[in-house]
């Protein structure tokens, strides 16, 4: 049983998805940042207890998360702090001091591909300098006892950015949405609340701490079909309008977001598909919420953001 839970990093979509999973489930919850402001702000709950912490502080790190049964990371860093990642798990796993502990990362420390789909056994080597701090980051938490998960990319509230949350960014303020490579490129996504839900699930089974898991997508999806899904929904024609690493060169020039996100596109502008079996077989039947769903809560939430 875990009765109070902290995650730090807990201002991004993960981190508030979680908390709700947690305290809906009666999970005492613990959330930790940097930035007062935003604790209070998207955790207005008198029962979720807020801790002002920068996770880089050892010592501060450690008063934040005492007494808790679960230590959670959910710290997503800016491409340029990418390096980071390594010094807040040092940090994390120092300071659970018994606890059992669950690192929520990406897919990168598996790139390049070399296989699909996707899972566990696929080799963690190569790589840009990104991929080979998530790596380090995560065989930190791995050799410590912790659960790591390997989410596909996310989209959904809160999400600030990812390869599916900014074009459809683009449809809800009534643009073009910008897609990463091909228009018929397939590669699968996962909504916040499916992912953390499952994370939630694998943080109750002691026997998930210690190795590494990866998640499911919601299936294949196109740069067209997310359109035509946007569409739909908005009642209007979506524009999709594509970028190759060639353009995504000219852009960065001007962009620094696409600049410190060109070393990736490569990576982007490939197929990619996952094989969750390991967390099926330990979790039962894993469902995820379509698409078609899914798409449309992201863009009423984003509309409703813009107002």
């Amino acid at each position: 049983m875990i009765a109070k839970a902290a995650i730090v990093g807990a201002t991004g979509a993960t981190g508030v998805a979680l908390a709700a999973e947690l305290a809906a489930a009666g999970v005492g919850v613990r959330v930790v940042a940097r930035r007062p402001d935003a604790l209070a702000r998207l955790f207005p709950s008198a029962a979720i207890e807020k801790v002002s912490v920068d996770a880089r502080d050892a010592a501060a790190l450690a008063r934040a998360v005492a007494g808790c049964d679960l230590v959670v990371d959910c710290i997503g860093l800016p491409a340029v702090a990418m390096h980071e990642h390594a010094i807040a798990a040092r940090n994390i796993v120092a300071a659970a001091k018994g606890a059992r502990v669950l690192q929520v990362s990406s897919f990168w420390a598996y790139l390049p591909l070399r296989r699909l789909p996707l899972d566990e056994t696929h080799p963690r080597e190569g790589g840009n300098a990104y991929v080979a701090a998530r790596r380090a980051a995560e065989d930190i938490f791995e050799a410590a006892g912790a659960a790591v998960v390997h989410l596909p990319d996310f989209f959904g509230p809160h999400v600030a950015a990812s390869a599916l949350q900014q074009p459809l960014a683009d449809a809800a303020r009534g643009r073009a949405m910008n897609w990463i490579g091909p228009r018929d490129l397939a590669r699968e996504h996962i909504f916040v609340p499916d992912a953390m839900r499952l994370v939630a699930a694998l943080a109750r089974r002691p026997e998930a701490y210690g190795q590494r898991w990866i998640f499911p997508g919601a299936g294949p999806l196109t740069g067209a079909a997310a359109a035509a899904i946007a569409a739909r929904h908005l009642g209007r024609a979506v524009k999709l309008r594509t970028a190759g690493p060639g353009l995504m060169r000219i852009v960065s020039l001007f962009n620094r977001a696409a600049r410190d996100f060109l070393p990736m596109v490569p990576h982007y502008v490939q197929p990619i598909r996952y094989d969750a079996a390991k967390l099926a077989r330990l979790l039962g039947p894993l469902q995820t919420t379509p698409y078609d769903t899914a798409i449309p809560a992201t863009l009423d939430w984003l509309k409703a953001r813009a107002v």
